[in-house]
């Protein structure tokens, strides 16, 4: 009998854009699948010219067609890939899985176009699924799983979080991972890599308590060593974008890895690693230290807000000093920052109190972002407008004050607001307004992307054309004095020069 599992990545983005990085959510479920001889072929847009009628042929024999999504386009993409799939082959099991489909299981599985979702870590569950289905056993004794039976849907309990310790490594060579390195600020051929699942903490936001119980799993330190020397050594990494909810929850695993990077001699750095301001500034000086030496170059870290109340309400456990002293300690070790902002939170009915919130949180974090700025002028910054996912402790709250969120499976394709349209897409919150909405695209995007050095030491040499590269050139260092002006002076009306950057950044081909 065929062994052969089909797995499809659906594109995140609603237009072409030279986007490439490895599908690790799909990896992560083929680990133990690959040991055990099953033919894994894993299809997306930018790994395969026509991979929409490749993965169709395929489908013939196939055990099951697996598709992982998060919220937004890949939702879209997805369904549309699943209506092609079971109309060819109405007897091949579409699995969904992913961060949306684990949030709402029971409203996922009821589209026509999923036959089963995966919970939370597919790791193990996806492996005992596929040898259920292979066998033809009966689903209920798969934990994690939501399923249809005839019109009953029936969900079984959910699985433990996966122990990392004991897991194969990614099975990267199930890829073309030359099509899936990008030059970072930190490196020319960046692979990404998860060394962790889940993050301990209680931010309002977050949906982390359904989908990985706020738990926190990592893989040990050895271990994390052996996988980015073998992407070093079989396929040419330079560097590492670490893609964990919380790299730094264990400060000792952080030692361990950058004492075993500087005793293996490893030429390659890692970025993008995401932790927590509040914790990192209490690290000891001989952990920053270290961090330094073995090459941790840039720290992507939930700043949220500049404003000290906005923070309480989100659970952040955080207070603003600690982004400052955080801030001072990776100017001093020479580690970039990635701050990610929110503003738009679901704070009352009164449409006044909400529109004089945010003009707080708008001062209160353009003053913080000054001050930063003060103590370091390479670091990035991201703004976000809020949207409250299901599960999260702030999403009861938001439909309490009027959120009207999407009552099907297909409907939540749309629910992000993408910076890319910001400026016609509809705000599906009534905490901000579309002007401010804009405005937070505008920030993030334009005036803090370019304000970034990086950005242009990141892009360039993506462009092999020398008029291309001129002409990049020229449109960057003109954006670069518009948005300085801008920032200098605050003002953000009048956005022609965005609007003109949209469009580049839409159709240029360059990000």
């Amino acid at each position: 009998m065929s062994k052969k599992v089909i797995l499809f990545f659906p594109s995140p983005l609603p237009y072409e854009r030279n986007w490439h990085g490895v599908p690790l959510a799909l990896l992560a479920i083929s680990r133990y699948l690959v040991n055990e001889n099953y033919d894994i072929k894993i299809y997306t847009r930018y790994l395969q010219k026509n991979y929409e009628r490749k993965l169709l042929k395929s489908g013939k024999n196939a055990i099951c067609l697996g598709i992982s999504a998060m919220t937004g386009h890949q939702i879209y993409d997805g369904l549309r890939l699943a209506k092609k799939f079971k109309k060819k082959y109405p007897k091949v099991p579409i699995v969904w899985g992913g961060w949306h489909p684990s949030i709402l299981p029971l409203e996922t599985i009821k589209d026509h176009r999923v036959d089963i979702v995966v919970k939370g870590q597919g790791d193990i569950t996806f492996t005992e699924l596929v040898h259920a289905l292979e066998s033809k056993s009966d689903l209920k004794n798969v934990k994690g799983i939501v399923f249809k039976k005839g019109k009953k849907i029936i969900a079984t309990p959910d699985r433990r979080p996966v122990d990392l310790t004991t897991v194969p490594p990614l099975p990267y060579h199930l890829v073309d991972v030359s099509q899936c390195t990008i030059p970072t600020e930190y490196g020319l051929r960046t692979a990404p890599y998860i060394s962790s699942y889940g993050c301990p903490h209680r931010c309002a936001f977050c949906v982390e308590e359904i989908v990985n119980k706020r738990s926190w799993k990592a893989v040990p330190a050895e271990k994390v060593l052996n996988e980015w020397e073998g992407l070093y050594r079989n396929y040419g990494a330079d560097s590492i974008a670490v893609y964990d909810s919380n790299f730094f929850v264990d400060e000792n695993r952080v030692r361990e890895i950058c004492e075993g990077l500087i005793h293996r001699n490893l030429p390659i750095k890692f970025g993008n690693a995401n932790g927590r301001a509040g914790q990192l500034s209490r690290y000891k000086p001989e952990t920053w230290e270290l961090m330094e030496k073995a090459g941790c170059t840039m720290i992507l870290t939930g700043a949220e807000s500049g404003d000290q109340k906005s923070l309480d309400f989100i659970s952040k456990d955080m207070n603003v000093e600690e982004i400052v002293k955080f801030t001072e300690l990776c100017h001093k070790h020479n580690i970039k920052i990635l701050y990610s902002f929110l503003v738009g939170l679901p704070w009352s009915k009164d449409p006044q109190e909400n529109d004089e919130f945010v003009a707080t949180e708008y001062r209160s974090t353009l003053s913080l972002i000054d001050r930063l700025l003060k103590i370091c002028n390479r670091n990035r910054y991201t703004y976000y407008v809020f949207l409250p996912y299901p599960g999260a402790a702030l999403y009861n709250r938001a439909v309490g004050l009027g959120l009207e969120a999407p009552k099907s499976f297909e409907d939540w394709t749309n629910y992000l607001m993408s910076p890319e349209n910001a400026f016609k897409e509809t705000i599906r919150q009534q905490w901000i307004s579309p002007h401010d909405a804009r405005l937070t695209a505008m920030l993030t995007q334009y005036i803090f992307g370019i304000m970034d050095r990086d950005t242009y030491t990141m892009l360039y040499p993506r462009l092999k054309n020398p008029i291309s590269r001129a002409a990049f050139t020229s449109g960057y260092y003109i954006a670069l004095a518009m948005v300085t002006v801008r920032w200098k002076l605050k003002f953000f009306d009048f956005p022609l020069d965005y609007w003109l950057f949209s469009l580049v950044h839409r159709y240029g081909g360059i990000l």
